[in-house]
């Protein structure tokens, strides 16, 4: 009876990591496959938010009866799907793990200054919750609550609709739709629950370093900017976003929950993605993904994924994978899977090459299938491919060329040519002045050394 017992418990894990899998990846980010033919917008996005696992609000008179939507698509992301099925004066925006459509304006509604102040409560405990994100979706107007869970904001506001999202940390987050009027509001989060019975089964999931852990993130980005990020789950996108340092931005305190097109930062910025261009007087930090060109002053800081180029004057440093081009004036850094060219005055460090390591002084990668070229030290624990430099090579297993005045490859199967080379065991050619094997006795002096 035990064993069925744990084995159902198995299941359901299995079952229910597979939705939990999809709502903690950001709502715009989720994948779906769907096939609609002639069928009515209202279905449709009743179809998306339950395979996207999410809620959807809108008031039903914005949209059309006679809509029929024709769309196919296999893992296709939402933020794909949306501008390709919603007619063009429908906008969308995301509170947490809602999807909110509205109607654009058509004439310019006069602002007016309203103040938004309540209480966010435990809904179980009915304790106060402090540090919760209260925010403002239309104009990213935030604030957090204080020690005893209260928050005061004053808005200036020109919308139909008062759309509030409330989040903190491992609690559901809330998401309000009021009328734009001076209130007094009364919230509860219900925390998420976590079965003990989780403890049978033990997922490994890859650690990632997140980048506000990194000494200058923690140096310069405010601590409310940090915290809205950590609060609010998933991201919105906007085209274009200017800031003098973080925290001073356009996108105001939510900057670390914001995807831009274009970033444009004096002193630096800091936020959830660019998709095209970004620009750091001195520095770049961005907690996931960027797309493009990345060009800061002093460092680019990506905790994400990176395509495209990547130019600072001292350091980049990508957490995730990244293809394209790294150019620095110190140095380069990948923790991940890098496919491309690193080039740097001082050094690249990455853990899996495809491509080119060029440096002044040092590369060194774990897997390094490609070239490799400094002046003074390479360094890959598997090579395929050529080390060159007027230095040290060093390799544990060396499928290729060591070109320098020192080579050493534990195992040789490849080729040999300095004026010292050693190895442990060796399938390949030495050709130098000294050539040791670790299992010969005394080294061969001026010959070619299988």
């Amino acid at each position: 009876m035990r064993r069925l017992q744990e084995i159902f418990i198995i299941l359901f894990l299995l079952t229910s990591t597979i939705g939990y899998s999809q709502k903690s990846t950001p709502l715009l980010d989720r994948k779906v496959s769907v096939n609609f033919t002639n069928v009515p917008l209202k279905e449709v996005l009743f179809e998306l938010s339950k395979k996207g696992s999410f809620n959807l609000s809108y008031n039903s008179n914005i949209l059309s009866a006679n809509t029929l939507i024709n769309f196919r698509g296999s893992q296709k992301r939402i933020s794909e799907i949306l501008p390709e099925i919603l007619p063009s004066e429908i906008v969308f925006k995301t509170a947490s793990n809602s999807l909110v459509l509205f109607r654009k304006s058509v004439n310019e509604l006069k602002k007016n200054d309203i103040i938004i102040r309540g209480t966010v409560y435990d809904s179980l405990s009915k304790s106060q919750i402090s540090g919760a994100t209260v925010l403002d979706v239309f104009g990213s107007q935030s604030v957090l609550t204080d020690s005893v869970g209260n928050f005061e904001t004053l808005l200036s506001y020109n919308q139909e609709d008062l759309l509030v999202s409330v989040s903190k940390v491992n609690y559901k987050d809330t998401t309000l739709l009021l009328k734009p009027r001076s209130q007094n509001l009364t919230i509860q989060l219900s925390k998420i629950e976590i079965l003990e019975e989780v403890q049978l089964v033990k997922i490994e999931m890859p650690k990632v370093k997140a980048i506000e852990s990194y000494p200058i993130s923690k140096l310069i980005i405010p601590k409310p900017v940090v915290i809205n990020s950590q609060n609010i789950t998933g991201y919105s996108i906007r085209k274009f976003q200017f800031s003098i340092m973080p925290g001073i931005s356009t996108n105001l305190k939510i900057a670390g929950t914001v995807k831009n097109d274009v970033s444009i930062n004096l002193i630096g910025g800091y936020s959830y993605g660019v998709r095209l261009l970004e620009l750091g007087g001195a520095f770049n930090i961005n907690r996931e993904n960027v797309n493009g060109l990345q060009i800061g002053g002093f460092s680019n800081l990506v905790g994400g994924d990176v395509k495209g180029l990547q130019l600072s004057g001292a350091m980049n440093r990508t957490e995730g994978k990244q293809s394209g081009v790294q150019i620095t004036g110190i140095g380069n850094f990948n923790t991940n899977k890098f496919s491309g060219l690193q080039l740097s005055a001082v050094l690249n460090l990455s853990e899996n090459v495809s491509g080119a390591q060029l440096s002044g002084v040092m590369n060194k990668s774990e897997y390094m299938q490609g070239l490799q070229i400094t002046t003074a030290f390479n360094k890959s624990t598997l090579m395929k491919g050529i080390q060159l430099n007027s230095g040290v090579n060093m390799s544990d297993t060396m499928n290729g060329i060591q070109i320098g005045i020192f080579n050493s490859a534990k195992q040789n199967n490849g080729l040999q040519i300095g004026i010292v080379n050693f190895s442990n065991s060796s399938e390949g050619l030495s050709i130098g002045v000294l050539n040791f094997r670790k299992d010969k006795k005394l080294p061969r002096i001026l010959f070619a050394y299988h």
